[in-house]
């Protein structure tokens, strides 16, 4: 199921729910009118409808409601598991070229809360891009989690990120020395370049991709 925009699909969440304005109000801790708003297409849902929902609805798929991927609701015979699970945080409006520092750093941005089990990552960004098409393409979500240099595997790929706070996803091959690595592309318009390790702040392991191929 596939809304066409974020507000077809909050109102889709509205009209399961079966509640009145007031009901949804209460739920969701915003004011009846803003619900009635939303519903009359007078208004757009902002963030805290959508917290609201992630948060009372678990039964709602929140990759659904923020991006359109997949089903409405979540198997019944996951919601039980899902919820013992930690949520892990999407965060909507970052990419990886924009840097990652944030995820350490105590930063503010927006995020809302994704319920995938037997995931274990950190957090969920967008992919921004073409140098690793058709690999991981633009739009795709992946889901990332931080590991040592010394854990990293040679010839695959990773989430790297630069003394200069850009972020990027390549491939990691052994460089002239063991100070220095490769970062190669999938894309062979682009051509690898050698860093030394001294440039490479942190590192992240791609734990997911989430995408309509996987999900649909």
């Amino acid at each position: 199921m596939e809304a066409n925009s974020l507000n077809d699909r909050v109102r889709e969440v509205f009209k399961y729910s079966n509640l009145n304005n007031n009901q949804l109000a209460y739920r969701i801790g915003v004011a009846a009118s803003t619900i009635g708003d939303i519903i009359k297409g007078e208004k757009g849902a902002g963030k805290k409808v959508i917290e609201g929902i992630s948060l009372n609805f678990p039964q709602v798929n929140s990759l659904w409601l923020i991006s359109g991927i997949g089903n409405m609701l979540i198997q019944d015979s996951t919601i039980s598991t899902i919820k013992t699970e930690n949520t892990i945080p999407y965060y909507p409006e970052v990419n990886v070229s924009a840097g990652l520092d944030f995820l350490t750093n105590n930063g503010h941005n927006y995020s809302i809360p994704i319920k995938i089990p037997n995931v274990d990552a950190q957090a969920f960004i967008n992919v921004f891009g073409d140098s690793m098409y058709p690999k991981f393409c633009s739009g795709e979500i992946i889901g990332i989690k931080e590991i040592q240099k010394d854990l990293v595997f040679f010839g695959h790929a990773y989430v790297i990120q630069m003394i200069d706070d850009e972020a990027y996803i390549k491939y990691i091959d052994q460089g002239k020395d063991d100070e220095h690595w490769i970062l190669r592309s999938e894309n062979p318009n682009y051509q690898p370049k050698q860093f030394h390790l001294s440039k490479i702040v942190k590192v992240y392991i791609i734990k997911a991709v989430i995408s309509k191929s996987t999900l649909l």
